[in-house]
């Protein structure tokens, strides 16, 4: 049986027959605690950051790191410590990202809905920008600007009207979408703030969508907004700053990814002559790959024409499969050789509450443990208390150390 983890995580590997997150044992980690648990690779974690600053070559972008994806404490503290920045889109992240030490001259607020609370917290934390979504939005800032009697940068999001190619639902930059300013209203944007006391638009802000494996949309998006950038010199207006967003995909069944130094070297090809900073906001591809969702068999069950195995785990731990209909790979703890198919499914109180059907694993039995691959984003941050069913603990795995968070 081919059960081949090692293009989505480096250090979540078999030794022998048992599971292991870097020199820890999973089977260790489910008798130690209560499943489910989010487990969480620190090593691929850096490893991931420092694959993506290395392939830069003739710039040295910022990356700030989207909070959105996985808001755990350490995962923060250990991003931060390697040079990372921090992309927030509330209130609450931009003060987690303060409390956890970075440095704010590396934070970006993003996001459509920033209220006026938000917004005069983040002017008077001083951070690095706001990264403004309607010319309404920017006219609001301006007035809380004037209360506060503080001056704020902001980059305008501008929507480019490219499909990304990606799911329904993490698309955001097409012209239906809720997202950014539409390219017809920028120049008149910097006309008329061009002279403003409260606002220095310093540069642009884009971002196309997520889980994006093609370099081709990016290419398109990129090329649009650089002649926008052009098009803005040449009426007098002065970028210094490009914010490129993130939506680099991770591999979650086996199919082809676009390769980092691709995505680098493609963005050096189109913006290192223009001398301007470069920001990109990694989510997913930054700790997707680091996770496993453990979970512990509950029983399974013999139905009509098929049998189901009832885990620990449940949409309320992991909503991507119900809510996007997001595949998953699921792997046993402890392998064997005899195989069955089964509906692998969680204790939920609903039809959708199904990780995968059909899967052909191993036979298990109850008490067995499995993990669910690639949850290290979008996984224990969108989790809930449906059912009255309690949270994941998470804890991060360094070597042979356990941190529990």
């Amino acid at each position: 049986m081919k059960m081949d983890i090692h293009r989505q995580s480096k250090h979540i590997s078999y030794k022998g027959n048992n599971l292991f997150i870097e020199e820890t044992s999973l089977l260790e980690l489910g008798e130690k605690f209560q499943t489910p648990i989010y487990c969480y690779s620190i090593k691929q974690i850096r490893e991931n950051f420092l694959e993506l600053k290395n392939s830069f070559k003739k710039i040295k972008p910022i990356i700030c790191y989207a909070v959105k994806a996985n808001f755990n404490k350490k995962i923060i503290d250990v991003l931060s410590k390697i040079g990372a920045g921090m992309d927030v889109v509330s209130g609450e992240e931009l003060k987690l990202s303060l409390e956890c030490g970075v440095d704010r001259k590396k934070i970006v607020f993003s996001g459509v809905g920033k209220t006026e609370q938000e917004i005069k917290y983040a002017i008077k934390k001083n951070i690095k920008q706001l990264n403004v979504e309607s010319e309404e939005e920017l006219s609001e800032i301006n007035l809380i600007c004037l209360y506060l009697k503080k001056k704020i940068n902001v980059s305008l999001r501008v929507n480019p009207d490219i499909d990304a190619g990606t799911l329904e639902k993490i698309s955001t930059g097409r012209s239906e979408d809720k997202f950014g300013i539409s390219k017809n209203k920028i120049l008149k944007i910097f006309k008329k703030y061009k002279s403003n006391k409260n606002i220095k638009i310093n540069g642009l802000s884009i971002h196309i969508g997520s889980q994006i494996n093609k370099l081709d949309p990016f290419k398109k998006a990129f090329k649009k907004i650089k002649n926008m950038i052009e098009n803005l010199k040449k009426e007098g207006f002065v970028c210094e700053t490009l914010d490129l967003g993130g939506g680099v995909a991770i591999d979650y069944d086996d199919s082809k990814t676009l390769k980092i130094s691709d995505y680098a070297a493609l963005i050096e090809k189109i913006f290192s002559d223009l001398n301007i900073e470069i920001i990109l906001e990694p989510g997913r591809y930054m700790v997707g790959s680091s996770g496993v969702l453990l979970s512990k068999v509950v029983r399974t069950k013999k139905g009509e024409n098929k049998d189901f195995l009832i885990i620990d785990a449940g949409m309320n731990n992991l909503i991507r499969p119900s809510l996007y209909n997001a595949f998953h790979k699921i792997i046993p703890v402890k392998k064997s050789k005899k195989e069955r198919k089964y509906d692998v499914v969680g204790p939920i109180c609903e039809t959708s509450d199904t990780f995968l059907k059909n899967m052909k694993i191993q036979e298990m039995k109850k008490d067995d443990y499995l993990v669910i691959c690639s949850t290290g984003a979008y996984g224990s941050c969108m989790a809930s208390n449906y059912n009255l069913r309690g949270l994941a603990k998470e804890i991060m795995i360094d070597g042979k150390k356990i941190f529990e968070t």
